[in-house]
């Protein structure tokens, strides 16, 4: 392409993110998730039980509230969480898991480690390894 230099760290950040994405959903498909769905549902199995609050989620993810929210609506329709008042904070909420999302999380895992080896199909394991090492420093982790 004339003009565009497709060696830009950012370009390509973005293009990995797509492929990254198209790798992963077909693989969601059966269980009717997509991507986002999954990432939250993920997040929330390794947070303790009952407390995570929809600002942690858009932190961590770098998501917009209405994305959050929109998500989780979502996974509440499909019976993977549901939002119970926060002990602490009358005005907030926490997601909570149900036993569908603890009944189903081998299987949920199990496609996890799926989606990681599609995207990086193409790495080794030092690759892997360095790719993620650059990534973190990248995003100041």
């Amino acid at each position: 392409m004339d003009g565009i230099n497709t060696d830009r760290v950012a370009i390509l950040i973005k293009k990995a993110s797509l492929a990254a994405e198209r790798a992963q959903s077909p693989i969601l498909q059966g269980k009717g998730l997509t991507v986002s769905q999954y990432k939250i549902i993920k997040y929330l199995y390794a947070a303790p039980a009952d407390s995570v609050r929809l600002v942690d989620l858009e932190a961590f993810y770098s998501m917009t509230h209405p994305a959050v929210i929109d998500v989780v609506k979502v996974l509440e329709k499909k019976g993977y969480c549901e939002r119970i008042p926060n002990p602490a904070d009358a005005r907030s909420k926490i997601l909570s898991l149900t036993e569908r999302a603890y009944a189903e999380r081998g299987e949920l895992e199990a496609l996890g480690d799926e989606m990681e080896e599609a995207v990086t199909a193409n790495l080794d394991d030092a690759e892997r390894t360095q790719l993620a090492a650059l990534l973190r420093k990248l995003i100041g982790e």
